[in-house]
């Protein structure tokens, strides 16, 4: 059966995340074997508090998969995690989905000293965006002082477009309409000239994996 790995995002897990959104089953419906993993600092098995520990999020995650995939399906920091895997090794993860990602892959991330100070308990008035993240990381059981640690972690990846250069794997970008996080904006497109771009109105930026037009638009790139 072939193998395909689900990345999360920031602040979520493989359960909290593909397991409830129903993409496990249809994966295995599809003829495919899902492959779960974690990102370092995610999950109730937590991890340390000193961001220092997460400053190759991308060698843990390569640890962590399996040689032979078929593809693998990333959302937000997932995406990134497997676009920088995809740079140190062309093709190496096969078929690529990427899912809530724009040029935001290109610059920090603009909501994180607002999310580190509410994961704190500084602050408790959030700002939509800043409240939807925080929703979704409360959903994966994860300790709030290894999520601070992760966005606090030395600036990684940088994926530049130089870099995105070198990538073989067939590529499908998936987005929402109303993602306030990311948009397949000029750079993303120049810089993957080859990828297959998909944008679908609604559901934002953390509603995106629970979409069954995503999970279909997926497993259909995957078969092709």
């Amino acid at each position: 059966m072939k193998r395909v790995a689900l990345v999360h995002g920031w602040g979520g897990s493989y359960a909290a995340t593909w397991q409830a959104d129903g993409w496990d089953d249809a994966l295995r419906d599809a003829g495919f074997e899902p492959v779960g993993v974690d990102v370092a600092g995610h999950g109730p098995q937590g991890g340390p508090h000193d961001p220092q520990a997460y400053a190759d999020l991308a060698s843990d995650l390569a640890a962590k998969l399996p040689a032979g995939l078929h593809g693998a399906i990333g959302f937000s920091l997932g995406t990134k995690l497997l676009l920088e895997l995809e740079a140190r090794s062309p093709g190496a993860n096969g078929r690529l989905v990427l899912g809530g990602i724009g040029d935001n892959l290109f610059a920090p991330e603009a909501a994180g000293p607002a999310i580190v100070a509410a994961l704190r308990g500084e602050t408790t008035d959030h700002a939509p965006q800043v409240a939807a993240l925080l929703a979704y990381a409360a959903k994966s059981g994860s300790d709030p002082a290894c999520l601070a640690a992760v966005l606090e972690r030395p600036a990684n990846p940088v994926v530049t477009e130089q870099r995105l250069t070198t990538a073989t794997a067939p590529i499908l970008i998936f987005n929402s309409t109303d993602d306030a996080v990311a948009q397949p904006d000029a750079r993303l497109v120049s810089a993957l000239p080859g990828a297959t771009h998909q944008l679908i109105d609604g559901p934002g930026h953390v509603g995106l994996t629970a979409d069954d037009r995503f999970r279909d638009g997926a497993i259909a790139f995957l078969t092709d």
